[in-house]
């Protein structure tokens, strides 16, 4: 690593809970993480810290995206500072050595170890890597709500990746209970509640992690997952009830 005496990575991001969630990830998987609200107050934190790694939000708002990456290329002493820009328009010049190229589709953990992988191939954790799963299926098999309910009896803690269609979302569980989620731009609670009533068809990966690294992890959500699934077979039987298309095959 070529860290600083600070942070080792820096996530760049104008919104506070994404930020400070995949901080925690980064944390979780043993790399000491801080985070910056803006393009402006990132280049005071880079010159402070020196972090080896920069994971900039898409969504990055006083500077773009492609302006942060330009200025830290062009400094001699962030030109090789490791850059993830997932899920946005490349800038001209992105794609050197220590750009992180996130395929389509892919979600922010998925992300986030693809990027911990060039700081270090050896220590980064394998979110990315369908093969490094303890389960993974199709949704139409297992849905989500069986997935959980087995985490919660088996007190599973880890990283619930999902792909509804092309949009990849996640859930992040400790000992059964989901504390974080996200799902496009929604806010953590909302995007819990929009995966449990999704009919899309979609895939999943579970990743097991070790639920002492969680225990500082910022809570995005707070309800019981007893309570969700709850509500998720509730809101599950008034759809069933308000298909006709179903009411039709049953009554035939």
């Amino acid at each position: 690593m070529t860290a600083g005496d600070g942070a080792a990575c820096l996530v760049v991001s104008p919104h506070l809970s994404r930020a400070l969630s995949h901080a925690a990830l980064i944390e979780a998987a043993g790399w000491s993480a801080t985070t910056a609200a803006g393009g402006l107050h990132a280049l005071t934190q880079i010159e402070r810290e020196r972090p080896a790694l920069v994971a900039i939000d898409p969504a990055l708002e006083d500077l773009s995206p492609a302006d942060l990456h330009e200025i830290l290329r062009d400094d001699p002493a962030t030109a090789g500072t490791i850059v993830l820009i997932p899920g946005a328009q490349r800038p001209a010049r992105y794609g050197g050595p220590f750009d992180v190229p996130v395929p389509a589709g892919l979600s922010a953990p998925a992300g986030l170890a693809l990027a911990l992988q060039v700081l270090d191939a050896q220590a980064a954790p394998r979110w990315h890597d369908p093969e490094e799963a303890a389960l993974s299926g199709e949704l139409s098999t297992l849905p989500l709500t069986d997935i959980l309910l087995c985490a919660q009896e088996l007190q599973l803690s880890g990283l619930l990746l999902i792909h509804l269609g092309a949009q990849p979302a996640h859930l992040v569980l400790r000992r059964g209970e989901i504390i974080d989620a996200e799902c496009g731009d929604r806010p953590a609670p909302q995007a819990v509640t929009h995966l449990l009533a999704s009919r899309v068809p979609g895939d999943f990966r579970f990743h097991l992690m070790s639920p002492d690294p969680l225990s500082a992890y910022p809570r995005g959500v707070t309800v019981p997952t007893a309570r969700l699934l709850m509500e998720a077979a509730v809101h599950e039987d008034h759809a069933h009830a308000a298909d006709p298309t179903q009411s039709a095959l049953e009554a035939s």
